[in-house]
């Protein structure tokens, strides 16, 4: 038989797990989430998004392929292009990861950079 000590400790005991679950499932969803403005790299956006593809490899999978998509000036771009040899990609965080998600099918993950 439970006294009422036993069981109130029970019930302390519940709600703090409830809690740190909780708390615990509120930061996972932060970490997937970017704040809006946020800008990554070529480097960032590829270990973020890309499983680490090779840099040239999202170049030419992602950038060249989806050009008309996601270049910043079209309706919903994130990319700012590089202009050459010591210009960087810039990337819109929270924009990339949307069309990421939402056109992950549409890229051919086992695509093979050609030889040459």
């Amino acid at each position: 038989m439970q006294t009422a000590e036993t069981s109130a400790q029970a019930f302390l005991d519940e709600y703090i797990k409830k809690v740190v679950k909780d708390e615990v499932s509120k930061l996972r969803s932060n970490q997937n989430t970017q704040a809006l403005g946020e800008t990554w790299s070529l480097d960032e956006f590829r270990k973020n998004c890309c499983f680490g593809k090779d840099r040239e490899w999202v170049k030419l999978f992602i950038f060249s392929r989806f050009k008309d998509e996601i270049v910043l000036g079209k309706p919903g771009g994130w990319l700012k292009l590089s202009k050459g040899k010591g210009s960087p990609y810039g990337i819109y965080a929270a924009e990339a990861c949307k069309w990421m998600q939402e056109n992950r099918h549409l890229i051919d993950w086992d695509a093979k950079l050609p030889r040459g």
